[in-house]
């Protein structure tokens, strides 16, 4: 018979299976309840958990090496008390996550305490179980673990409205091939070779564009003094509008701004086709010319921990950029500073005042 934690276990990683979402703190979370599943022992009576630090649980959430993970960027990260939080919430946002627990009678709950040894402790992370209405039981749980020490996580509360930005690893941008020839290793100088002829491709774009508007609405007006006009030429020409529009606006207009924005998103054949997120940053080099690079700048949402990207700020923010989660695009909203590569929030209203921030 299988014991009561292998049963809550099963059911949550099927669970998280069933409802996805791409947020760290589930990737936490599943990186935990799988480790307790390979190391579970078959019995009623005997529960022997496996004991993860910080520092292993952000490396595979994160699909980085253990060993480059700082012990204090995994603290900040992992909070044991967000972690029960955002358990809590799944379980309670998905009625049929809710009953298969209240059916079994048991729920799962994060543990924190600190290893043996001196001054290079760490804290260590496991996964129990709960009854579904006893919320003290995780406390009790390791209140009676005489061996280890509780961790009192003392971090500091975070500041949901502040966020910091980062840039992608050039070596984990992915270029198109468009972009590979004009830009090398990712950069353009603009007076460089590729940078004028790339400026000369923007230039020719924008006199086409004008020259089919102009040509297909004259040939529109006289069509009637047009008698060797067949039919499908003009359907190719009211075709050529469109397609005269969407590279002004996906096109032209993006690189047209990036002098003044110093910040875009990549416009088309910019960006890879296996990637949905790509920016285009222009700065100042050492000689003080201007250089133009593909890179991406992400954050991980304070509320909810699903990534951020920057994203049109319009219609309801009046930045071009914003930093907009992909769990929650309009109410996880936060300003982009690239100087300081910092952002505040900017979505819904009295969201952060609200007892439980998490959407």
């Amino acid at each position: 018979m299988e014991n009561k934690h292998l049963t809550v276990f099963k059911e949550f990683k099927k669970q998280l299976l069933n409802f996805p979402r791409d947020t760290l703190y589930d990737k936490y979370l599943d990186t935990i309840v799988s480790a307790q599943l390979k190391k579970i022992k078959y019995s009623d009576d005997i529960f022997e958990p496996e004991k993860l630090s910080r520092q292993y649980i952000y490396a595979k959430a994160r699909g980085v090496n253990e060993d480059s993970v700082d012990s204090q960027t995994a603290k900040n990260s992992i909070n044991t008390k967000k972690l029960n939080l955002e358990l809590e919430n799944f379980i309670r946002s998905h009625p049929d996550c809710k009953q298969a627990f209240d059916d079994i009678g048991y729920m799962p709950v994060v543990i924190a305490s600190l290893s043996s040894g001196g001054a290079k402790n760490r804290s260590l992370l496991w996964m129990d179980i709960k009854a579904v209405r006893d919320n003290s039981f995780g406390q009790k749980q390791i209140l009676d673990t005489t061996s280890l020490d509780v961790d009192e996580e003392t971090e500091d509360e975070e500041d949901l409205s502040f966020l910091t930005y980062e840039r992608k690893p050039e070596s984990a941008i992915k270029s198109s091939l468009f972009t590979r020839l004009f830009f090398k290793q990712g950069k353009l100088k603009l007076r460089s070779f590729s940078g004028v002829l790339l400026m000369l491709l923007l230039m020719l774009s924008f006199v086409a564009d004008i020259f089919i508007a102009i040509f297909s609405i004259l040939v529109l007006f006289l069509l009637s003094d047009l008698p060797g006009f067949k039919l499908w030429q003009v359907m190719v020409l009211l075709l050529l509008i469109p397609v005269a529009y969407l590279n002004w606006r996906y096109f032209f207009m993006p690189l047209y701004q990036l002098p003044y924005h110093r910040v875009i998103k990549a416009p088309m054949f910019f960006a890879n086709i296996n990637v949905d997120n790509a920016d285009i940053e222009m700065y100042r080099n050492k000689d003080k010319l201007n250089v133009a690079r593909i890179t991406e700048f992400i954050a991980v949402c304070p509320i909810c921990s699903g990534a951020i990207e920057l994203a049109n700020g319009k219609p309801d923010q009046k930045q071009p950029l914003v930093g907009r989660c992909r769990e929650a695009p309009h109410a996880h909203v936060y300003s982009f500073d690239r100087m300081t590569m910092t952002g505040w929030f900017l979505g819904v209203d009295n969201l952060l005042r609200c007892e439980n921030p998490t959407i």
